[in-house]
């Protein structure tokens, strides 16, 4: 993943579960699951709903959305963290888009918001190559 702060999270809810890799993103105030991510869990149309808010993506215009009540597991050797809470998902039109700009958004990561952030103590050492979130 290079030397950007990555952290793998399982997600489960009652109609798809699967293994993501979030971005750690100071910037971000919530936790969004983009293009990519949609598509290799096979979230069910179904279980999203619009957001209230809508987000500003990169490449213009997006769908913004909400999977309500997904649970989040980040694991490590020493021990599981399981948070429970509504995850936003961005979705561009990418049937509107060329095909290079398609490539191009498909390769953006989903992002760790200060949502979730902020309920742990993140420490991130480039030197040494680690990232942690501490509860």
């Amino acid at each position: 993943m290079g030397d950007a702060p990555y952290f793998a999270a399982h997600l489960r809810t009652a109609r798809f579960q699967g293994f993501v890799w979030f971005l750690a993103d100071t910037g971000a105030s919530r936790t969004i699951l983009l293009d990519r991510d949609v598509q290799l869990l096979a979230i069910p149309q179904e279980v999203l709903e619009p957001a209230s808010l809508s987000i500003v993506g990169i490449g213009g215009s997006v769908q913004t959305l909400v999977v309500r009540d997904a649970e989040i597991v980040f694991a490590s050797d020493e021990a599981a963290v399981s948070l429970r809470q509504d995850l936003w998902v961005v979705q561009h039109d990418l049937g509107q888009l060329p095909p290079e700009e398609v490539s191009r958004i498909l390769r953006l990561p989903s992002v760790l918001g200060r949502d979730l952030i902020n309920r742990f103590r993140l420490t991130s050492d480039y030197r040494t190559g680690t990232v942690q979130l501490e509860g």
